[in-house]
């Protein structure tokens, strides 16, 4: 006789729910490989050092979450998502650990000061970004204890290059909090699109983005 199903747990339902992780898993050595290149060349070439510079030494606008506060965390990205910090590099600093470890299909590295320093070298390339945040949500405690968050959300973005190529993907991301649950110590990107296809997308011609 079959053994009956366990009930579905609602970190279940809530993994279901979630966009295709097409670009969740390894990515490709060369493809890695690639985009540390062009981001060393853009470092060292001086690329958005000068925007670097201004965000790093912005300071969050609200105190310090006290322990425990997850809807306060859960606001206050939010309000990075409205701000676009995605293509802007302005983020809420007082909900993110100085030593968060930032992951996407293409690269992993900690430190928010980091995080910062690579946007600065992208922002510069960007034309009519646009971030949408579909959801939001509490996923409850994983298998640590650490409560964690999801969002879902839309990216496009044309590249100023001669081409003026269209870079669009759809994610999630899972925020995994503190043993305070206050602030962030992880922020792991999955896109419903591999790295190959991603960087792909940054060798098709297109019109550019409409007249205003």
């Amino acid at each position: 006789m079959s053994r009956a199903s366990p009930p579905a747990t609602e970190a279940d339902v809530a993994a279901a729910e979630s966009p295709v992780r097409r670009g969740s898993g390894p990515a490709n050595p060369v493809t890695v490989g690639l985009v540390n290149l062009i981001t060393e060349a853009l470092r060292v070439l001086g690329v958005g050092q000068q925007r670097y510079e201004r965000v790093r030494e912005q300071q969050s606008l609200e105190p310090p979450l006290s322990p425990g506060d997850v809807d306060g965390v859960v606001r206050r990205i939010t309000a990075d998502f409205g701000n676009g910090y995605f293509v802007t590099g302005v983020i809420d600093s007082a909900v993110y650990d100085e030593q968060c470890t930032f992951v996407d299909p293409t690269i992993s590295f900690s430190g928010l000061d980091l995080w910062k320093r690579n946007l600065a070298l992208l922002t510069p390339f960007l034309l009519s970004p646009k971030l949408d945040l579909l959801t939001m949500r509490r996923m409850g405690a994983n298998a640590n204890g650490m409560q964690e968050l999801e969002a879902t959300w839309a990216l496009a973005t044309w590249l100023r290059l001669p081409w003026l190529p269209l870079v669009s993907i759809e994610g999630s991301t899972r925020f995994t909090l503190n043993a305070d649950a206050n602030r962030v110590v992880r922020h792991v990107e999955s896109w419903n699109v591999t790295a190959g296809e991603a960087l792909l997308q940054l060798f098709k011609a297109t019109p550019g983005p409409p007249a205003p």
